[in-house]
């Protein structure tokens, strides 16, 4: 029998997979300190976000509320848990809500652009009172009986 063996980190190589334990221990600390910092913006920004996403839309922060009362009369458990985790990532929360009341606002705004526009007219009358096409009636001569005639060939006569 012929075994392969595949070895990443080389013969030589004194680590083996440590190598790769320390590389993604150093991504997820970097991952770490990218999502602190963006956390850490959104705490700064979130009043202002709030104060726009009432400006922009007020219904979206009170159906927000409505959400949360109704998860504490379906379930409390969740209507709590709903609670402490809208406190503790209130930076979080905020900058969805401004970026709901957003989105509704260039959602209203688009649809306001494709509606239609009517322009307004103005009604011209005319002095003669005639019809547009003066038509006269044509007499059709009345078809001769055929013996083969069927009642579907009567409908056009």
């Amino acid at each position: 029998m012929i075994y392969k063996e595949f070895n990443f980190g080389g013969k030589s190589n004194p680590l083996g997979s440590f190598g790769a334990i320390i590389a993604l221990t150093i991504f997820l600390v970097a991952l770490f300190f990218i999502a602190k910092g963006i956390f850490t913006v959104l705490s700064w920004a979130a009043p202002v976000l709030l104060i726009l996403t009432a400006v922009f839309d007020y219904t979206v922060i009170t159906d927000y509320g409505k959400f949360i009362v109704n998860l504490f009369k379906q379930n409390p458990l969740w209507g709590i848990l709903a609670a402490i985790l809208t406190v503790v990532g209130f930076p979080i929360v905020s900058g969805f809500l401004f970026f709901r009341a957003y989105a509704r606002k260039s959602l209203k705004s688009y649809q306001k652009s494709q509606e239609p526009k009517f322009e307004a007219y103005e009604e011209i009358k005319e002095d003669k009172e005639e019809e547009f096409l003066d038509l006269k009636r044509l007499d059709k001569p009345k078809p001769s009986p055929k013996s083969n005639s069927s009642e579907y060939d009567n409908l056009f006569n």
